[in-house]
């Protein structure tokens, strides 16, 4: 289920076995407080938690078999932790095939490891990708809301692009820009533009599109600030070929958009914008460019030119 699921699933049922799973790490903290405040009443005496590189498998085996003190369930938590081969994890499912029905194991799984990729055919799965736009908007005007503070739609789409459409991100600019007007007031564009910072593939899709729309003045500005703030030629370079990269694919690509985030590692949304930018171009231009940028990586390397030279030669040869 996804993550927006979750409290209306809790209020029908508390399963044994959760697993939580995403690359949200506000979204994973929230799933296990919603269960453990659903499951238990006196959390002192029946939350169990571990997130220990060296806990020992076995102790937490022992832990989901005890029994609860003066309440119907405990919750044992297991969070992040370091397991290199499915092998060790073998007590734990094994139990999982039979858990005790008074407790609710919760497996958190932030790290991406594939050694826990067993228990999500054993439990309740709960999805804490990042969130879409609309859900994200929802959610931060529910947060404004606590703070009897409003904003403007543009710039709640700011924010939102700003912070990468990372929840945990947002919750913390929410707040602080909240706290920065006070009670009653309305955050602005420009309140956003001044006290948020932005991620930097935020700059890359504004230096790409600046590029397609052969706003050369523009490009060479956003690439002077990214500069300025210590970002390293090579890196840029790197960045904006991916995005030129992920443009060709998924103009070339007669996948949905969440098929191609999934194969690029990359978020839908990033996605959904390659393809609007694609549409400027043709694939063979595409290809020509992306052959400019694998030409200047070589140059760079050989020591036939610099990093910062073939950054701007690659930006303002798309331009052109």
């Amino acid at each position: 289920m996804k993550f927006q699921e979750l409290k209306k699933n809790l209020a029908e049922k508390i399963a044994n076995l959760y697993y939580i799973k995403g690359d949200d790490a506000f979204l994973r903290h929230k799933a296990v407080e919603m269960i453990e405040a659903r499951a238990v009443t006196f959390r002192d005496l029946n939350i169990l938690r571990f997130d220990d590189e060296t806990t020992d498998i076995n102790n937490i085996v022992s832990a989901c078999r005890a029994l609860p003190m003066m309440d119907e369930r405990r919750v044992v938590v297991l969070k992040d932790i370091a397991v290199k081969k499915q092998d060790d994890l073998k007590p734990l499912i094994e139990y999982a095939k039979n858990p005790t029905p008074s407790t609710v194991l919760v497996i958190v799984n932030g790290i991406g490891g594939v050694v826990y990729k067993k228990f999500e055919e054993l439990a309740e799965v709960i999805d804490c990708s990042k969130l879409d736009v609309p859900m994200l908007e929802r959610l931060v005007l529910s947060d404004l809301n606590k703070y009897k503070c409003k904003i403007n739609s543009d710039a709640l789409d700011r924010l939102i692009e700003y912070c990468g459409l990372d929840y945990t991100r947002i919750n913390n600019e929410t707040i602080k820009l909240a706290n920065l007007i006070g009670e009653g007031e309305t955050i602005t564009l420009e309140l956003v533009n001044e006290n948020v910072n932005r991620e930097i593939e935020y700059d890359i899709f504004e230096l790409s599109n600046a590029a397609i729309s052969k706003d050369g003045i523009k490009a060479v500005a956003i690439i002077n600030q990214l500069l300025e703030r210590k970002e390293a030629p090579q890196k840029l370079l790197m960045l904006i070929q991916s995005s030129f990269r992920r443009m060709f694919y998924a103009i070339n690509s007669k996948e949905g958009i969440a098929e191609i985030a999934q194969k690029l590692g990359v978020k839908e949304f990033a996605v959904k914008k390659s393809r609007e930018q694609a549409t400027r171009f043709t694939p063979v231009r595409l290809k020509k460019i992306l052959d400019l940028g694998a030409q200047l990586d070589f140059q760079i390397k050989s020591g036939e030119m610099s990093d910062v030279n073939a950054l701007y030669l690659f930006v303002t040869s798309i331009c052109e």
